[in-house]
């Protein structure tokens, strides 16, 4: 039995995976902080599913990138929980999760994330029959450089992640060939991210539950504010 959290946006989501039955899944849009819910989501879940710790063969963490603090949370979270259950830990990132959402389809997906200031985290991925082919990693960029990138290869592209909501009218009018995710498939979910995770460990994969760190891509705000106030000195 698979624990799943997913905390890399507004989206508090859990969910357990037990070989190819989806046990359990909380999905959450609330706007309530992390730390306030995500524990008590997990322990409602596991008394409404009859889990116990000793059911969890281990715990899939989303790791970004996302919100700096939501990461913060959930992996914290999901490394004190695999520590004390002493259980295998997997770290997937968010859009690779948001990928999963789309097991089958057979257009090309495009998940953005918020990255501020017109700029999204994107890349690019489709599905292979059951294999997910990753088309462009991981990059940041204004949201209007993805869209023309995209609109030159001339093929159907759905866009999910926050960033894909932000920029839903720009997408809208840059090519018919575009179209944004439902509600339940354009946001990050814990059910989907237990699938990634599966199939890491699976393979034998796991990460090293001192060292798994999230998946950032740049510094936080906070952290670049600071450099400049103190003369270019790093943020430790």
């Amino acid at each position: 039995m698979l624990l799943a959290i997913e905390t890399s946006s507004l989206v508090s989501s859990v969910a357990l995976l037990h070989e190819q039955t989806l046990r359990a899944e909380l999905t959450i849009q609330a706007r309530l902080t992390h730390s306030e819910q995500l524990m008590p989501h997990i322990a409602d879940m596991l008394d409404k599913a009859s889990v116990g710790k000793a059911d969890i063969d281990g715990i899939v963490v989303s790791i970004g990138p996302g919100s700096f603090t939501g990461l913060r949370i959930g992996l914290a979270t999901a490394k004190g929980l695999a520590f004390a259950w002493q259980t295998p830990i997997v770290g997937i990132e968010t859009p690779t999760s948001l990928a999963w959402n789309f097991v089958g389809n057979a257009d090309k997906i495009c998940p953005l994330i918020d990255a501020q200031k017109g700029n999204v985290y994107a890349s690019v991925y489709k599905w292979n029959r059951s294999v997910l082919e990753t088309l462009d990693e991981v990059s940041i960029m204004p949201l209007d450089d993805v869209l023309e990138r995209l609109q030159k290869q001339g093929e159907p592209v759905v866009f999910c992640g926050d960033g894909a909501l932000l920029g839903r009218q720009k997408i809208a009018v840059a090519s018919d060939l575009f179209r944004i995710a439902p509600p339940t498939m354009v946001i990050p979910r814990a059910g989907s991210l237990a699938l990634a995770g599966q199939q890491r460990l699976a393979a034998g994969e796991a990460d090293d539950c001192m060292t798994l760190t999230p998946a950032y891509k740049r510094r936080s705000e906070a952290e670049v504010l600071w450099e400049k106030r103190h003369g270019g000195q790093r943020c430790l």
